[in-house]
């Protein structure tokens, strides 16, 4: 967005020109710099050096139902500088008119200089110029070039002007401007032929705008969509959250390898023998009743079980019973094994083990009640290990995904919230390449 270069002090506070081509009388604040005036009355644009005839260049004849909300000689303090409106220009990309901004030209008399706001579609820049590429040597960090991204290239025109100007605002339409982005900032790359010059900008909130010049908040024009330089939400908390979130992370993991190496405690190992039920049905055998054991917290629960099989299968229901309760937690296993030997090799299928793991077991004092039910043949005899204090991924897991849901959340919409920004732009790096064979 050009911009003028910084003008010498002001010798008055203001003065009145008298407008060459309808003679109305023209307010002007810069006396010293000013030079091109835009005329509030006619829109004529001329130019006048203080002795001679003024030169009138020509008129605005589209004059804008809307002037903005920051005339032309309003007063402010804008980032601690007190400052004054002069000018006013409507541009538009030249390529592309649609895309219409407005600038406004502000004069501060302690100094002498000049800033620009720029604003598009609700969203606000100050603009100012940089000498001899400072953005590169003065330490700023935030400034240094490999930091930012081309956003947009154009040519502008002036819309409409109102107001004092210390340079041809028109001949900034052979400019060929570049932006750059890294938000909140922004470097401006004006260029023409080999002349160059840069500016540096900065994202402001209408807010900040509407009180540095005692403007209603509710004045301001509403923001539409993502400005080229609007701060993302998420930039100062996603790191800090991230960096948080590793640290919790990296506890979770190292809780879960000493849960993992911490030996379990056995609460039951005891041999159990099968025996049949001749009043029941072939295969079915009496229920067997496990000894009694306490568990004192609550806790996960491992039950393994062993059958002495052969060559025959082993239904098992299991129910573990709080005795003050009755609570059960029932699981039924299915084990078989069967083995051989077929043209002099031996063979074998199915395993004789099997295990449970039970969750989230309250403390009390159980038993393990079991219903075998088997094949005719020999009884088998089975093994019970009763352990607490295993570690369940399942746990491990959830507790994971819990922790990582908010900051995914937040990266989600940062990521949005660019996706948005770039599509706005013709060099859009998140842009999906599509084409034909």
């Amino acid at each position: 967005m050009p911009m003028s270069e910084p003008a010498q002090p002001s010798a008055a506070p203001s003065a009145q020109l008298a407008c060459p081509d309808c003679q109305q009388s023209i307010t002007y604040y810069d006396v010293a710099g000013s030079e091109y005036y835009a005329c509030p009355h006619c829109h004529s644009y001329f130019q006048y050096r203080g002795e001679g005839p003024p030169k009138i260049f020509g008129n605005y004849k589209k004059v804008p139902t809307d002037l903005g909300v920051l005339p032309v000689g309003t007063p402010g303090v804008l980032a601690g500088h007190a400052c004054r409106v002069v000018g006013y220009v409507r541009r538009a990309e030249a390529q592309n008119p649609q895309y219409e901004w407005t600038e406004y030209q502000l004069f501060r008399p302690a100094t002498g200089d000049y800033v620009q706001l720029a604003q598009y579609h609700g969203h606000w820049m100050v603009i100012w110029a940089a000498q001899d590429k400072e953005w590169a040597h003065d330490g700023e960090t935030d400034f240094q070039l490999a930091k930012f991204r081309l956003y947009n290239r154009y040519q502008a025109r002036v819309c409409f002007a109102e107001g004092e100007f210390d340079w041809d605002i028109e001949g900034d339409d052979y400019l060929i401007v570049s932006e750059l982005i890294n938000p909140p900032l922004m470097l401006v790359k004006e260029q023409l032929g080999k002349q160059v010059s840069w500016h540096r900008a900065e994202h402001v909130e209408p807010a900040d705008v509407a009180a540095a010049f005692g403007r209603g908040e509710f004045t301001m024009p509403e923001p539409q969509g993502i400005g080229a330089v609007q701060p993302n939400p998420t930039r100062h908390t996603l790191p800090a959250l991230w960096h948080l979130t590793l640290w919790v992370v990296g506890l979770l993991v190292l809780a879960q390898i000493g849960l993992a190496v911490q030996p379990s405690t056995v609460l039951l190992n005891t041999n159990l023998a099968v025996e049949a039920d001749p009043a029941a049905a072939v295969g079915t055998n009496k229920v067997i009743v496990s000894p009694s054991f306490m568990l004192d917290y609550p806790s996960a629960v491992e039950v393994d079980l062993t059958a002495s099989l052969t060559n025959q299968w082993l239904e098992l229901p299991v129910s573990l019973v709080n005795e003050r309760t009755g609570q059960g937690f029932e699981f039924t296993k299915n084990i078989e094994f069967y083995n051989g030997v077929e043209d002099g090799e031996s063979w074998s299928e199915g395993e004789r083990d099997a295990s449970a793991l039970l969750s989230r077991v309250p403390a009390g004092r159980y038993h393990l009640n079991l219903y075998p039910f088997t094949e005719t043949g020999t009884a088998p005899t089975i093994s019970v290990a009763v352990r607490t204090d295993r570690t369940l991924p399942s746990n491990f897991f959830i507790v994971l995904l819990l922790v990582l849901i908010y900051p995914a959340w937040i990266g989600f919409r940062g990521a949005n919230f660019e996706t948005e920004r770039w599509n706005e732009s013709d060099y859009n790096p998140y842009a999906v390449e599509t084409g034909t064979e």
